[in-house]
């Protein structure tokens, strides 16, 4: 049995599993992975525990960045963070598994960056979820729908950014800010709900959402760049309060 083929065997004993992962200690008890010792990985489950029984608590920093065989990530319920460029640019990529027991609680910066396979983002579940990181899911052109949970407050700089196909995306009440960029260049997004709790809407947030034909502002006070809407020429006068 190759390298590879062991890092997509579900079945295998996962002590013996951990062992195609390399990682970097965080503290006494605990650690990230940092990378896999296959060269072309296809299916990764990130465990629980590390060999020498440390809790993998984070993928780390770039660990699987620009791995394009990969079709498929299970993240263990153990995982809290992922890292900076974690699995950005990883073109193959189809799907990151998460259970609703996840402690997940954040995504950093361009953590899924350029996942141009990636079609849905289910975390709705995911109530530990708080922190998402800039360009976290910039141009993965091929996403289409995205559900966040209840614990996020605010969406960074061009989350989306680029994501040309992205037709839905339901925002959890208790979102207070949209940051600039967010959703700019995306391209099929039609409709927007935005939350009652939306206080700030920056620079650009929907720019260039060339097929934007609906969207319902709350009714509470909200502050809107000037840029905010910029070139979504489908949407004339017809925003919508309430």
């Amino acid at each position: 049995m190759t390298k590879s083929r062991c890092i997509s065997s579900y079945g295998m004993d996962m002590t013996e599993y951990a062992t195609f992962f390399t990682y970097a200690p965080l503290s006494a008890t605990t650690c990230a992975v940092t990378g896999c010792t296959a060269s072309d990985p296809v299916s990764l489950l990130i465990p629980n525990r590390a060999p020498d029984g440390r809790l993998v608590t984070a993928v780390g920093d770039r660990a699987f960045a620009g791995c394009a065989t990969l079709r498929t990530v299970t993240l263990s319920d153990s995982v809290e963070a992922v890292g900076t460029r974690a699995f950005a640019f990883c073109t193959g990529l189809l799907e990151v598994r998460v259970s609703s027991e996840s402690r997940l609680s954040s995504i950093g910066d361009r953590a899924f960056m350029g996942c141009e396979r990636l079609t849905v983002l289910r975390f709705g579940a995911l109530r530990g979820l708080s922190t998402l990181g800039r360009n976290a899911f910039a141009y993965c052109t091929r996403l289409r729908n995205v559900m966040l949970p209840e614990g996020i407050r605010e969406l960074p700089p061009s989350l989306f950014e680029g994501c040309t196909a992205l037709e839905y995306i339901r925002l959890p009440e208790g979102l207070t800010t949209l940051r600039a960029g967010v959703f700019s260049a995306c391209a099929s997004l039609r409709a927007v709900n935005l939350p009652s709790t939306v206080v700030s809407i920056e620079d650009c947030a929907f720019a260039w959402c060339a097929s934007l034909t609906d969207l319902h502002l709350p009714d509470t006070a909200c502050m809107i760049s000037a840029s905010a809407f910029m070139d979504c020429v489908r949407l004339g006068d017809i925003l919508k309060v309430g």
